[in-house]
């Protein structure tokens, strides 16, 4: 017996688009746009504020640096408590993203059901790409 996999078609497929800017120090403005699967285009905006400490800052790139270099103990457990809060940071994100009004809310619950077939894109300055992890 043979199966055929299904392709996917391109209006089965779906963009996720994140244009950020910043308004301020520390202040930040999101374009979201949701387009593709024989769907109307989807944008909503998020304003939110948003800055890593310096000891989130060091830890992120002792995590992506040395860690990987070097991880005998007792680095597992410092890069275990690292992951955790990067997991906290991308929550936050998340949250400052998808659930700041009622047009992100209404994006997130066309798009979360179709991750798998979304390609992410995320729009940025040089000097502003370092600004949100």
């Amino acid at each position: 017996m043979i199966h055929e996999q299904k392709m996917p078609k391109e209006h089965d497929s779906f963009t996720l688009r994140l244009t950020q800017f910043t308004e301020d120090k520390d202040k930040y403005r999101i374009e979201i746009a949701l387009e593709g699967g024989g769907l109307p285009r989807q944008t909503a905006t998020s304003y939110f504020n948003f800055k890593l400490t310096d000891q989130d800052q060091e830890d992120i790139r002792w995590y992506l640096e040395d860690f990987l270099q070097y991880p005998h103990d007792p680095a597992p457990k410092i890069a275990a408590r690292i992951e955790k809060r990067m997991a906290q940071i991308g929550t936050e994100l998340f949250k400052a993203l998808f659930q700041s009004g009622d047009d992100a809310r209404d994006l997130w619950a066309t798009l979360r059901t179709r991750l798998k077939d979304t390609r992410i894109e995320i729009i940025t300055t040089v000097r502003e790409a370092t600004a949100i992890p």
